[in-house]
């Protein structure tokens, strides 16, 4: 059940990513004179870098995989995205305001709090799911013996 969570908390982060960069350029909450090329390499005010987030969808797909390696390389991936993506977001809370209107700052603001929390709980379930399947593993290793 704990890595049918955490594939969900993925997919939300993922989804947040990819929504939020369409409304971060729908609503202009982007730096005046910002490219759409920053979106792809180098994110949004709201957003991680659209780079990440093909690789953390490419990161998800192989936790459904059999072999066990992979799988957890892929929960390993992830769990560094979601923390990165949170510290990301951390640190736009300390930002100033970069030439849009104070309402706007609001909602990145409060955007960023949001991804926060969700980057936070999808890498706390990365790890809860790595550290139970090794736990499962060391037992079965031990029943054997």
């Amino acid at each position: 059940m704990t890595a049918n969570r955490f594939r969900a908390a993925a997919w939300v982060l993922i989804s947040f990513n990819i929504l939020g960069t369409i409304l971060t350029w729908a609503a202009h909450l982007q730096k005046p004179g910002t490219g759409a090329a920053n979106a792809i390499a180098g994110g949004t005010q709201v957003t991680g870098p659209l780079l990440l987030v093909a690789v953390a969808i490419v990161a998800v797909v192989v936790t459904y995989s059999a072999r066990r390696w992979l799988a957890r390389t892929g929960m390993v991936l992830l769990a560094l995205f979601g923390a990165g993506f949170a510290f990301g977001e951390i640190t736009e809370l300390f930002q100033h305001n970069i030439g849009i209107s104070a309402g706007r700052w609001d909602v990145v603001i409060a955007a960023s709090v949001l991804g926060a929390i969700i980057g936070i709980t999808e890498a706390f379930l990365a790890v809860k799911t790595l550290l139970t399947s090794r736990q499962a593993d060391r037992l079965a290793a031990t029943s054997t013996t």
